[in-house]
């Protein structure tokens, strides 16, 4: 007796819709937009006034939102620095970036200095990172953390300026605590001179995650999209007509616990078997070459044995299922990728 093909044909179908190994899902892949960066933080006297949205020093809510901006960059091989100015200081020498290396960096900044007689003199600190920024590696970004408060030195504005007339592909991204109309003014004045900076408020990044992550997408990195070779689907030949790759019920690594979405399969299996009454049924379960062989092949065992005893809730009679564990022993697929290793934890159903 042969099995039909047309219910074999309607439950490979329902295993292509219920199974995202067989669709031709896409990655996204990360890629720079920059080589290196370097935070600039405002350490002056009126950082140390409290932020009065978020009633805390301005100078914790930078620290606040840098640690934010730190865990959200991504690996991408950049080269980094970390300098404050009111005083001008560097804290993070430049190199290859270290999200843990900067995160000490953030945390050292102070917030219990002086407020008085420590002016900000914002523009002679752009002047003084001339040398850092011709250092490094481009395109670079500098991402201004300040109010905008600047009562001392040269104007900011001509000095922002005029390190981009000396540093070119540079770009100068503001972070603003500011909260008087003159800081915002200064802020928004240094974003205008070139189209490539990105600009938000600090506040904002605190408690919007999503705007958060858009400033960080913004300044480093932009997005592609990468297609996955699409995943052979299971196919009937006549050789092999009496069996069927279960490729969409899976396992975890080292589980042989039947996830949700499997559970969807093999009720589809279930009802497949029952429209086969008078065949017996083997469960063949595989695993991938990951561990020892020995262990394996228990592991196997195991994958069938789960499906079996769900066949079984399903209404399946126990007494026509046979599970038979094969370990690592017949991979269908390359072990020595992940995807491969997936698609070989695996169980087959065959009818005789």
């Amino acid at each position: 007796m042969k099995l039909t093909l047309k219910p074999v044909f309607m439950f490979l179908l329902a295993m292509l819709i219920m199974a995202p190994a067989f669709s031709h899902a896409a990655d996204m892949e990360y890629i720079p937009k920059i080589a290196s960066f370097d935070f600039f933080v405002d350490d002056s006297g009126s950082m140390m006034m409290t932020h009065q949205k978020l009633d805390k020093p301005k100078i914790e809510v930078a620290k606040d939102v840098l640690s934010k901006i730190n865990n959200a960059i991504p690996a991408l091989k950049y080269n980094a620095s970390m300098h404050m100015f009111a005083p001008y200081e560097e804290v993070v020498p430049y190199g290859p970036y270290s999200k843990s290396g900067f995160e000490q960096g953030i945390m050292s900044l102070k917030a219990d200095k002086e407020i008085f007689a420590r002016r900000t003199p914002m523009g002679d600190g752009l002047n003084m990172l001339r040398p850092a920024a011709d250092n490094m590696a481009r395109n670079a970004a500098v991402i201004i953390v300040s109010d905008g408060e600047s009562n001392f030195g040269s104007d900011p504005v001509a000095q922002a300026q005029a390190l981009y007339e000396s540093a070119p592909g540079l770009c100068l991204h503001v972070v603003s605590v500011a909260e008087t109309e003159a800081g915002k003014a200064v802020l928004d004045r240094i974003a205008a001179l070139k189209g490539c900076s990105v600009t938000a408020d600090a506040a904002t990044l605190l408690a919007d995650e999503q705007a958060l992550n858009g400033f960080v997408k913004d300044v480093f990195y932009d997005t592609r999209e990468v297609k996955k070779a699409p995943v052979p689907a299971p196919v009937v030949t006549p050789e092999t007509e009496e069996v069927i790759v279960l490729r969409s019920v899976q396992f975890a690594f080292d589980s042989a616990e039947i996830s949700n979405e499997a559970e969807d399969v093999l009720t589809e299996a279930a009802t497949l078997i029952e429209e086969h009454a008078g065949k017996q049924v083997t469960l063949a379960g595989h695993t991938d070459s990951t561990g020892p062989e020995a262990y394996n092949q228990k592991l196997s065992q195991r994958r069938a044995e789960s499906v079996k005893a769900f066949l079984a809730k399903e209404g399946v009679d126990a007494n026509r299922i046979k599970a038979v564990g094969f370990g690592e022993s017949e991979p269908k697929f390359d072990n020595n990728t992940a995807e491969g290793r997936k698609l070989n934890r695996r169980v087959e159903i065959t009818f005789k």
